[in-house]
């Protein structure tokens, strides 16, 4: 089993129970799919995404003068008070009041059992304000983070490594998101390892009490920052890459000697531990997961013509014809997350070509799809794998 299959957006999570989850560009939670839509070919490496969406970025830094007060607060154990009526399960370790949970028989919606699909669709429906689950906002989530100490007791963040062997693998994920604080925390409590590294990348474009209220998340951890250099993310632009590369960046400036670097979006959700996580990279043997082919024809016009962001935001074809890339890169097209290791960031950061092909793609169309899985054909870049076709469609 691949990597890619580790995180997907799931509308229902199971085992834990049915929990809001919100599409970044959509009002509404699309129905439930049955589990082999998930299973296509041709999606993202980490993370299902039904559609695209329009990610928008960061800022914060990296050093943080202060943290929010670890001090017990009156007002801060009534504001954790559930805001929803929903289903609690004792033995859960991600019960939180934060949440909503619905009681649901996961097992049946696995094995495709149209009944309880259409149950649990119907249950959610019920509970939709204005076409939309709710979630706590942001103004909200930022009380619950003004006690550190009680908040990451209430989420039972874990506060060591779960077994020896996560302890010697520590991993890095980039977290890039624009909304819903209290959606990023479920992702990060699902994912949180404390021998792991996590940069945020919160969109600059986002509303102010957005960025007050991650920040004030990552504040109450030694191992979450906010990336260092802040951008405003257009969709299918280049910023949408540069993000990447400023929290890999940030990431390799840290003192935990992570072996992988993940990429994640805010309405990502993972469905394998830590452990399993840790396990299956131990099997690529240092190589990485980055899938892609050689483009096929309607998809060379990304690359071969010139795109700018227009007046209103949006990326658009501009006039005349881009020069061939640098360094006799071969362009390929795939997937935009990756599970790469640490020498290929640093290929990434550090190595003139990897400067250049980037610089190169400034001005293309979505280069996030090209630029990753580019240089994983590449001859001599760590990790790689230089012999993909379009009948070839290894990772590595």
């Amino acid at each position: 089993m691949r990597l890619r299959r580790v995180f997907f957006i799931l509308f229902f999570v199971c085992l834990i129970s049915v929990s809001w989850i919100s599409m970044p560009t959509f009002r509404t939670i699309p129905k439930i799919k049955i589990v082999e839509n998930l299973q296509e070919q041709g999606r993202r490496i980490f993370a299902y995404t039904i559609s695209p969406y329009t990610p928008i970025a960061e800022r914060g830094k990296i050093i943080r003068t202060s943290k929010a007060s670890t001090a017990p607060t009156s007002h801060h154990y009534s504001d954790i008070a559930p805001p929803f009526n929903g289903t609690t399960f004792a033995d859960s370790n991600f019960l939180s009041p934060y949440h909503k949970y619905w009681e649901t028989n996961c097992s049946s919606i696995f094995l495709e059992e149209l009944s309880s699909i259409k149950a649990i669709n119907n249950l959610m429906d019920k509970n939709r304000v204005d076409g939309s689950l709710p979630v706590p906002t942001d103004e909200r989530f930022l009380k619950f983070t003004q006690n550190c100490s009680g908040f990451r007791k209430e989420r039972k963040y874990p506060e060591q490594p779960n077994s020896k062997e996560e302890a010697a693998y520590p991993l890095a994920y980039i977290i890039v998101t624009h909304k819903e604080v209290a959606q990023v925390e479920r992702l990060l409590r699902a994912i949180y390892q404390p021998q792991n590294v996590y940069c945020i990348h919160p969109d600059k474009k986002s509303p102010e009490i957005f960025h007050d209220a991650l920040t004030s998340l990552a504040s109450c951890f030694d191992n979450v920052f906010m990336v260092s250099k802040v951008l405003s993310v257009q969709y299918a632009g280049f910023t949408r890459l540069q993000a990447d590369v400023n929290c890999m960046t940030d990431l390799l400036q840290t003192q935990v000697q992570w072996k992988y670097v993940m990429n994640l979006c805010g309405q990502d959700f993972p469905l394998k531990t830590n452990l399993e996580i840790v396990r299956q990279l131990k099997v690529y043997n240092g190589h990485n997961d980055i899938k892609g082919i050689l483009p096929p024809p309607y998809i060379k016009p990304r690359t071969q013509n010139h795109f700018e962001e227009n007046a209103d935001g949006k990326i658009v074809r501009g006039r005349g014809s881009k020069e061939p890339p640098p360094h006799n890169f071969t362009i390929y097209f795939g997937n935009a997350y990756y599970a790469a290791t640490r020498a290929f960031v640093n290929y990434v950061i550090t190595d003139h070509r990897a400067v250049d092909l980037l610089k190169w793609s400034e001005d293309t169309w979505s280069p996030d799809e090209h630029y990753w899985v580019t240089l994983q054909r590449y001859p001599g870049v760590p990790g790689g794998y230089p012999h993909g076709t379009w009948d070839s469609n290894e990772s590595y």
